[in-house]
């Protein structure tokens, strides 16, 4: 038996496995940020990404930090000090975005539904009317708790009301569709360390040509510097052009990640998704665990459960990465017998078959 997490399969709902391809440019010497080498690997990057993001006459932004750097600088470029947010949240991160907000002490409305579950298109065209919001936050996929927010009706009620849409697809770009297009989101946020399969360390944004023109319109420019896209927009459209330094080696990665996603083509990737999550989801409800997410808003990049009475988490976890499996604890879970599993980014048929094993015999003891 392996001793190391490292030699474990890590199936917590990010950071993901990464793909040796990806691991190997990782390790490729760095070069010059402001470079023409650099730039053409940068700007191919860009591209994919519009594509990934379906985002190709909007702008696309990447620079160092995580996924709640990305919510905080969706959240300080698109609402307005005297502007009204909205958050529809699902659980721990959608909350986030409220946090972040009431940061910048912008006024928020919250609107929440109970862990597990995913509010619904009834509930928030109600609050639009009542609250009339200039932006509305929402996360795609929930990673506290497995719920999938019906993105398409959302974001067509947000138009309708005349509003904004911030969309948080950290847990959800490159594993679930996220066409900003054809959906018409506004503003799409995510992180690398999820469904694209890459360590952690990127902030990655599509704003839409809409969103854009609502932020040159502002009264009064956004209150960040580093998170000021304005100081963004020059390099991302000339990748020689200098404001903060690239974290080289992780767009080498982004290079290599794109570059399976374009090879495997999206819809085959969203498929093998959602095959992978049904195929895991009734194996394991098979062994008697319950899933925490009402079946209407599953989501198909990660799955959470709850256990058996009379097993806990900590200690079927325990149980779990003795057999080489490494999953994540519930967020809120009183009881003790939440499990959380990522099966996202670049996995495939034997990770699953390899964790359903596993839980099967910590089952066991």
């Amino acid at each position: 038996m392996a001793t190391g997490d490292e030699d474990r399969l890590l199936l917590i709902p990010g950071p993901v496995p990464v793909a040796r391809e990806i691991l190997q440019a990782l390790d490729t010497p760095p070069i010059s940020h402001t470079g023409a080498q650099f730039a053409q690997i940068f700007g191919r990057c860009l591209e994919r990404l519009a594509m990934v993001m379906g985002n190709e006459s909007g702008k696309t932004f990447v620079f160092s930090g995580s996924g709640t750097l990305a919510q905080e600088a969706a959240i300080v470029n698109f609402v307005e000090p005297g502007g009204r947010l909205l958050v529809a949240s699902n659980g721990y991160f959608a909350d986030r975005l409220t946090e972040i907000a009431q940061a910048y002490r912008l006024e928020v409305i919250p609107l929440q539904a109970p862990w597990g579950t995913s509010v619904t298109a009834e509930e928030l065209g109600s609050q639009m009317r009542r609250h009339r919001p200039t932006v509305v936050a929402f996360t795609h996929v929930e990673t506290s708790t497995g719920a999938m927010a019906r993105i398409a009706d959302f974001v067509r009620i947000i138009r309708e009301e005349g509003a904004l849409s911030i969309v948080d697809g950290v847990a959800a770009l490159g594993g679930v569709c996220e066409d900003m297009e054809s959906l018409g989101i506004d503003v799409l946020l995510s992180g690398a360390q999820k469904a694209l399969g890459m360590p952690p360390g990127l902030a990655i944004l599509g704003v839409s040509p809409r969103a854009w023109s609502a932020y040159e319109r502002r009264a009064e420019k956004p209150r960040a510097y580093y998170l000021d896209l304005q100081r963004w927009a020059p390099v991302m459209e000339d990748p020689q052009r200098y404001f903060s330094t690239h974290p080289i080696n992780l767009i080498y990665a982004l290079d290599a990640a794109l570059a399976i996603i374009e090879r495997e083509g999206l819809d085959a990737r969203f498929d093998r998704h959602q095959t992978l999550a049904e195929r895991f989801r009734g194996a394991l409800l098979g062994l008697g665990l319950a899933s925490f997410t009402e079946e209407a808003c599953l989501a198909p990049t990660l799955s959470v459960f709850r256990l058996p009475q009379g097993q806990r988490s900590a200690s079927f976890r325990q149980r779990l990465q003795h057999h080489g499996v490494i999953a994540a604890a519930g967020l809120s879970d009183p009881e003790g017998r939440v499990v959380r599993f990522g099966h996202m980014g670049n996995i495939g048929e034997g990770e699953v078959a390899a964790a359903i094993a596993a839980v099967q015999n910590a089952l066991a003891g």
